[in-house]
């Protein structure tokens, strides 16, 4: 990364991106994905040393999700990216714990080189400048694969590596402006099994659909968000009278209002909505709702309202001393809230430019979002060279919404040629994507079936504990072991936690555990006496292990040693209390926790503040 005043190793995530880690998860990935297709098949091993070479010339990517006191950050990622081969469908959760920490991921498959990007770390243009120099550098190695010395490097002159938050610096004191929280109308249907997703690509011939939008005097983008509410109102509502709007979340580019050149996110979210009344409506009444809208919401005053919302919000004193887990409930209950407004996206990052000793040998580009339990079908779409690509990502089984989308711009004789990925059937399937064999979703299910059958045993032995009750609760013990146990595969073995958090965790479940155990065998006291001061003793000197064995990254340990000696003071507390009557162990924990924890201090020295100027930063 790039030095700068918040250091060399880190930086804060933008105002856009504080979002998207706390509303993340494997049902909303918050991931879209661009591709370039090629003119032949691409070769692994050169596409491998071109991720490896460009990669350092882009800071906002060369980083890994930390979790800090008050908000998340970045932290520069010193790994090595490892592209795979295309197996999946579109758009699926990165794992911040996996994929050697990146928050990207780059796969191949046949002619078509992928980039999937989690939306914390840059935008559609960000990702847009990363492929086209990740295909210029494959295309240049593979051009000339003998040569004994790389050839020379070529980074689009249109490519900054700026990382600053443009929301920051073009926030002023204005009218605010907040997001709509009233429901919009949601689109239902059969839902794709297991992990499928359906993917329809329409190209779209570029000078008829300008000839079309220009009839009715509107732009493009008014034409298509147009034509994609006059679908919903057609295929979904039937031409009915409906109580809750068709709303069209619109992406917009703030780079075009501000001055900015920055590659982390700069966008904003604006509203385009229509209420049905009837079945007397027309597209031309569609379309003009949409351009008044359009016209009105779309201008830098309007944006500069939604900067000043947004920045306001981070800046107040009282959300900022937050600690991060009540800032994740906070902000899952407003997003959740404001979410309900739409009924899809429809994101257009526009014509993608590439330099002219390329354009013969890139045939095509592709634009994708992954969809939501609220958004089960999202539009994207890009233009290269004479096509518009309409991609409609889709977890029902039905395609009506694309179908009839298509058959209208077909109507207004717009040419259009389609292609799927053969989901939910074989229909416009040209082989483009690859067939997939396995699903996680199974291993989701086996999982979900082993939470269960530990809760029912746990029940039965309750019951049957309850119903020959004889002044034992042997039960609490056998309960306890089954919560320690299905704890322990649930962050041991099925999450990609690092050691350390594991080792946090599991000594606040040993704590407990013991407890209960105490308890249930006539209560005398071991658990506390002994039990919980020797557990958190333990997980100190585990912790210390770690940070020796991994010398390199040892601030990755630091704050969860800071934590277990917060800890150590608990069983101080029980013996204040009178819970605790032999606290020989428990100040002795104290002693050796507190004093190891001021070794690593004075060896880590500077280190020390840095980790925590960026865990606690505001």
């Amino acid at each position: 990364m790039l030095k700068g005043p918040q250091g060399d190793s880190w930086r804060r995530l933008d105002n856009t991106a504080k979002l998207f880690p706390v509303i993340t998860n494997q049902n909303f990935s918050n991931v879209y994905r661009l591709s370039a297709t090629l003119s032949e098949e691409v070769v692994p091993g050169i596409l491998q040393r071109a991720l490896e070479e460009i990669l350092p010339q882009f800071e906002g990517f060369s980083v890994k999700l930390r979790r800090g006191f008050f908000w998340y950050y970045f932290e520069k990622n010193k790994r090595l990216p490892v592209i795979e081969r295309e197996t999946t469908y579109p758009c699926k959760y990165i794992d911040p714990h996996s994929n050697q920490l990146y928050l990207f991921r780059v796969s191949y498959y046949e002619k078509r080189i992928n980039l999937e990007v989690f939306h914390a770390i840059t935008d559609g243009l960000g990702a847009t400048n990363f492929l086209k120099a990740l295909v210029y550098r494959y295309l240049d190695l593979r051009e000339d694969e003998s040569l004994a010395h790389p050839v020379k490097q070529k980074i689009s002159s249109d490519i900054s590596m700026n990382v600053e938050d443009s929301y920051v610096k073009n926030y002023k004191e204005t009218t605010k402006r907040k997001y709509s929280s009233s429901r919009a109308y949601s689109l239902k249907g059969d839902l794709l099994t297991l992990d499928e997703e359906n993917i329809i690509h329409g190209y779209v011939d570029i000078k008829a659909l300008k000839t079309a939008s220009k009839s009715y005097g509107v732009s493009l983008t008014k034409y298509l968000t147009a034509a994609l509410i006059w679908t919903i109102y057609q295929e979904y509502l039937d031409k009915e009278p409906c109580e809750y709007p068709i709303g069209i979340s619109i992406p917009i580019n703030l780079r075009a209002f501000f001055s900015s050149e920055t590659m982390a996110n700069f966008f904003a979210v604006t509203l385009i909505d229509f209420l049905s009344k009837g079945n007397n409506h027309t597209f031309e009444e569609v379309l003009g709702r949409v351009s008044t809208c359009m016209d009105t919401n779309i201008t830098r005053e309007k944006m500069e309202e939604i900067i000043s919302y947004n920045v306001s919000n981070e800046k107040k004193w009282y959300l900022r001393i937050a600690p991060l887990f009540l800032k994740w409930g906070a902000l899952n209950l407003i997003f959740r809230k404001n979410d309900k407004a739409y009924t899809m996206t429809l994101s257009n990052i526009g014509p993608i430019q590439i330099e002219e000793e390329y354009k013969d040998r890139i045939k095509q580009f592709h634009l994708m979002i992954g969809v939501s339990k609220r958004q089960p079908v999202k539009c994207a779409i890009c233009s290269y060279e004479d096509k518009m690509i309409v991609t409609f990502t889709s977890v029902f089984k039905d395609t009506k919404l694309q179908d009839g989308f298509f058959n209208f711009l077909k109507e207004q004789e717009i040419p259009v040629e389609l292609e799927s990925n053969g989901v939910p059937d074989e229909r416009d399937n040209k082989g483009m994507y690859p067939a997939i064999q396995y699903d996680t979703t199974v291993w989701k299910k086996l999982v979900r079936s082993f939470y269960g059958v530990m809760f029912a045993v746990a029940a039965f032995l309750g019951i049957i504990n309850y119903a020959t009750y004889s002044g034992s609760m042997w039960s609490l013990i056998a309960i306890g072991l089954i919560a320690y146990v299905t704890m322990t595969v649930e962050y041991s073995i099925m999450r990609h936690a690092n050691l350390a958090s594991k080792i946090v965790d599991q000594t606040l479940a040993a704590g407990l555990l013991l407890i209960a155990v105490d308890y249930a065998t006539v209560y005398n006291g071991w658990s506390v006496n002994y039990g919980i001061p020797s557990t958190i003793l333990f997980a100190d000197l585990a912790v210390v292990f770690l940070i020796i064995v991994n010398r390199l990254n040892w601030q990755s340990y630091f704050m969860y040693q800071l934590a277990i000696t917060i800890f150590s003071f608990i069983p101080i507390i029980l013996w204040a209390v009178g819970l605790i009557t032999r606290p020989w162990l428990a100040l002795g924990t104290v002693v050796i926790t507190v004093l190891i924890l001021i070794i690593t201090i004075v060896l880590g020295d500077r280190s020390v503040k840095t980790e925590l100027k960026r865990r606690f930063h505001l």
